[in-house]
């Protein structure tokens, strides 16, 4: 049994943890040890559970694009989860990710004949978006610019450097389309 200050004390944690984020959906729960960077960039639907270690950050300041970090109602992330947002990051709802997944929507230019080292040159942005009831395996890499679709399946350790279309499963570096679902077969075929 729980004591009432115990009690107190991680309802108070969560209180805490919401205030200066656009929003936080009711049922929804962050682990520990995660870290935030502009929360007021970053939204969190209903229902949606991040593990522990996650790191969300909106490079808004540096921009000229938004940089705003939107994960939508019922999505489950693994630990260690990076959203790195030069320009938007979409997470649409019901998606599943799992852990040690980075998605960036940012990339720093690398100019060789610049004297500005490449950690300080200017962000290049282009947004991402992964569409509802997306599964993306562990370890995946998604760079700016991507666009995955509806209810796809993103094979483990792929990195993804183009757009992958409404059911398909991609798999591999750079990421391919292996494998469309068929609607009239009513199961996955191989794409050729």
């Amino acid at each position: 049994m729980y004591s009432i200050s115990r009690i107190n004390d991680y309802l108070n944690n969560k209180i805490f943890l919401k205030r200066g984020f656009a929003s936080i959906g009711n049922n929804s729960n962050i682990g520990k040890k995660s870290y935030f960077q502009n929360k007021k960039y970053i939204e969190i639907g209903k229902d949606t559970t991040i593990l522990s270690y996650a790191r969300l950050q909106s490079y808004a300041h540096l921009t000229d694009t938004p940089g705003y970090i939107k994960i939508g109602d019922g999505c489950y992330i693994g630990f260690y989860f990076s959203a790195l947002a030069g320009a938007n990051i979409i997470i649409e709802d019901n998606v599943l990710i799992a852990s040690h997944v980075l998605i960036s929507s940012e990339n720093h230019s690398i100019d060789p004949e610049s004297e500005i080292p490449y950690m300080n040159q200017p962000l290049q942005c282009s947004p991402v978006k992964i569409g509802e009831g997306t599964w993306v395996g562990e370890k995946v890499i998604i760079l700016p610019g991507v666009q995955i679709g509806k209810k796809c399946v993103v094979g483990a350790g792929s990195v993804v450097t183009k757009s992958i279309p409404d059911f398909s499963i991609a798999v591999g570096n750079p990421a391919k389309v292996i494998k469309k679902y068929n609607f009239l077969n009513h199961k996955w075929e191989k794409v050729l």
